[in-house]
């Protein structure tokens, strides 16, 4: 039987990496000037409890949506098609932005925060769409090409938030007493808007579909699925998500759709995901929060270009991960370990924060005070280059033979859970801390932070080590003269417990 699934090729790559860089801009393109927009609306100062606990609500307010919808989105995705789902959340990612740009009061950008977070569902099915492509000889290339166009958008959306606020100042012959000096947000917004409005004409005209017709989700709860039959250990997947050892033989309807649990390896590897992700993401606002405190209490002061100046370090910091590091670290010591060497460059980068601070002077230090301040960014990247794509593969692994939509709605959508809750958290352990009087007050959420991650990953590494083990089995495995002892060491498949899918 002929495979006409798409390949992993440069044009699918690229159509699927600009879809991503897409989503990452998205969520990081209001961090540079949030706390000046937040600030502007209560006409209070950026280092007032308010502002920084509002803060963290409107970030947050993206990932409570996608905690409401990403598994919607997903289960869309096996139901209709990957581009479909795709197309229309790149859709709603066009008009949002540009009705948050036009807002003037904290209820409509609330509201159009919230609306984008409704289309939210491409960055679970792009990893979705990749998964069904590669297999266990290019997914690192693949996953990695991925967090590379996530760097970008590191790149593009601090340098849009940062450099096109406000443009009434910075070119006030062009923007002077246009809508874009009456809305000083707008400009990054619709910048973005176009980007994405782009990639939307690129997805509909060169993306294929992965998942034909008669392996879609059916409302009824049953559909047409061939019976496997596994004639080599070849690894990698097709496009239900069995490995490409197994042949598809004779049709049989079975119930694809009815209820099912996931099973314990996949529970942990997206508990692994969800720490990294809640982590980061805490820890990216309290990196706002600290280099905005005033220079009169101790802080760095920095304003809105000066942050996305820093977040471009790392977004290049991560860009070199992928290109130079990644592929060759990967292919030496092995998923497991780079992914804990990736979560100890985060622990440290970050928990410096309070030696980073002896150099906030200005008068004193002059520019290399942002010296320190660019070395974190740097390291954090490296460690944040190392995790996410090692985490992709490995849900990516643990969810061979389940709905790949549905999986990673639930991974998304837990991991959204957990960047929408930890940054109020962080906000209120911050304002507790500053309030306490205790020289290291402000940075208690930071230890808070990770001491909680590396909690939930102690949990996690055993399932990750599975993984990791059993992957490396498949290749080094020989192939069999048979496929009856292949088919029955798949039969024996791992018990299913914990969430249903």
């Amino acid at each position: 039987m002929e495979d006409t699934r798409p390949k992993l090729t440069c044009r699918t790559m690229f159509v699927l990496g600009a879809m991503n860089m897409i989503d990452c801009i998205n969520v990081n393109l209001l961090t540079p000037y949030v706390d000046e927009m937040v600030s502007d609306f209560l006409h209070k100062g950026p280092e007032e409890p308010e502002v920084a606990h509002t803060v963290g609500l409107l970030i947050g307010l993206y990932s409570f949506c996608e905690v409401c919808f990403s598994i919607i989105w997903g289960t869309l995705a096996d139901k209709i098609g990957r581009k479909p789902a795709l197309l229309i959340g790149l859709g709603g990612s066009v008009i949002a932005p540009i009705m948050f740009g036009l807002g003037q009061s904290l209820s409509v950008v609330f509201a159009a925060r919230a609306l984008d977070g409704f289309f939210c569902g491409n960055v679970g099915v792009t990893r979705t769409y990749l998964g069904e492509i590669v297999d266990e000889t290019n997914e690192a290339r693949g996953f990695g090409f991925l967090a590379t166009c996530f760097s970008v958008g590191l790149f593009v959306g601090p340098m849009l938030g940062g450099e096109l606020v406000y443009p009434a100042r910075w070119a006030p012959s062009l923007f002077a007493g246009t809508v874009f000096d009456e809305h000083p947000y707008l400009l990054p917004n619709l910048t973005y808007a176009i980007f994405a409005a782009i990639a939307w004409v690129i997805g509909a005209l060169f993306l294929e579909e992965t998942l034909p017709r008669g392996r879609r989700c059916c409302s009824r709860g049953e559909q047409e699925a061939p019976f496997r039959r596994q004639t080599s250990l070849t690894p990698g997947t097709d496009p239900i998500g069995a490995p490409t050892g197994f042949m598809l033989d004779e049709p049989e309807v079975t119930p694809r759709c009815e209820s099912r649990c996931f099973p314990p390896t996949l529970i942990r590897c997206i508990a692994a995901y969800c720490a990294i992700g809640g982590c980061s993401a805490c820890s990216s606002q309290l990196f706002i929060l600290l280099v905005t405190v005033p220079q009169a209490s101790g802080g760095f002061g920095l304003r809105p270009s000066e942050i996305g100046a820093l977040q471009n370090v790392a977004a290049l910091g991560l860009l070199l991960t992928q290109l130079v590091l990644y592929p060759k670290l990967t292919k030496r010591f092995g998923f497991l370990r780079i992914f804990l060497c990736g979560w100890m460059l985060n622990v440290v980068g970050y928990c410096l924060f309070p030696v980073y601070a002896i150099f906030a002077d200005p008068e004193k230090y002059g520019f290399f005070r942002f010296v320190p301040l660019a070395f974190m960014q740097l390291v954090i990247a490296m460690g944040g280059g190392f995790m996410f794509p090692t985490a992709f593969a490995f849900i990516n692994r643990a969810s061979v033979g389940l709905e790949r939509g549905k999986v990673n709605g639930v991974a998304n959508s837990a991991g959204a859970m957990c960047r929408a809750l930890l940054p109020p958290t962080a906000a209120v352990l911050f304002t507790l801390g500053s309030r306490s009087g205790l020289p290291l007050g402000r940075y208690m959420p930071i230890f808070v932070n990770f001491l909680a991650g590396s909690v939930v990953l102690a949990f996690a590494i055993p399932g990750l080590r599975l993984v990791n083990e059993s992957s490396a089995r498949k290749l080094r495995a020989p192939r069999p003269a048979s496929s009856s002892t292949a088919h029955d060491s798949a039969s024996r498949r791992e018990p299913l417990v914990g969430i249903e899918a």
